[in-house]
C-alpha cells in the first residue's frame, strides 16, 4: 500500500484526530446546541398551544359581548317603551287635568252669567216698575186725588215686587 500511497499510521492518527474531535464537537458543541433546540421547540409549541388557548378566550369574550350587547339593547328598548308608556299616561293627566280646569272655569263662567243675568233682570224689573210708577203719578196726577193716587200706587207697587 505504500505503492498506492497510503500510509496507516497517518490513517490511523487521523482516524483518532477525527474520533477526539468529534467526541469533543459533541460533547462540547452537538449537545448544548441540541438541548438549545428541543427548548426552543418547547417554547414555540408552548407559544403555539397559548395562541389557540388565547383564541378560544377571544372567541368567548366575542361571544360574551355580543350578548351583552344584545342584553344591552333589550334593556335599553323596555327602558324606551317604558319611558313612552310613562309620557302617554303622563299626557293624558295633563289632558285631563286641562280638561278639568276649563270645565270648572266653563261652570264659573256659566254661574257668573246666570248671577250677571239675574242682577240685570232685577235692575229691569226695577227700571220698570220705576218707570210705571212715574207714568202712574203722571196719570193719576190728572185724573185722581193725591190721596187716592197715593194709595193705588202703594198697590200696585207691591203687586209688581210680588212678581219681581
Amino acid at each position: 500500500m505504500d505503492k498506492l500511497g497510503i500510509e496507516y499510521k497517518l490513517i490511523l492518527a487521523q482516524l483518532v484526530n477525527f474520533t477526539i474531535i468529534m467526541f469533543v464537537l459533541s460533547k462540547l458543541l452537538y449537545k448544548p446546541i441540541l438541548s438549545m433546540l428541543e427548548k426552543r421547540k418547547k417554547k414555540i409549541e408552548e407559544g403555539l398551544v397559548l395562541t389557540e388557548k388565547m383564541k378560544v378566550e377571544e372567541e368567548k369574550m366575542e361571544i360574551r359581548k355580543a350578548k351583552m350587547i344584545a342584553e344591552t339593547k333589550k334593556e335599553a328598548t323596555v327602558l324606551i317603551e317604558e319611558s313612552k308608556v310613562h309620557a302617554k299616561d303622563e299626557a293624558k293627566q295633563i289632558i285631563e287635568s286641562a280638561h278639568k280646569e276649563a270645565d270648572e272655569i266653563i261652570e264659573k263662567g256659566k254661574l257668573q252669567a246666570a248671577e250677571q243675568k239675574k242682577m240685570m233682570q232685577k235692575e229691569m224689573q226695577q227700571e220698570a216698575i220705576d218707570l210705571a210708577t212715574g207714568m202712574a203719578k203722571r196719570l193719576l196726577a190728572s185724573a185722581m186725588t193725591a190721596e187716592t193716587a197715593h194709595t193705588v200706587l202703594k198697590k200696585h207697587i207691591k203687586e209688581l215686587q210680588a212678581i219681581a
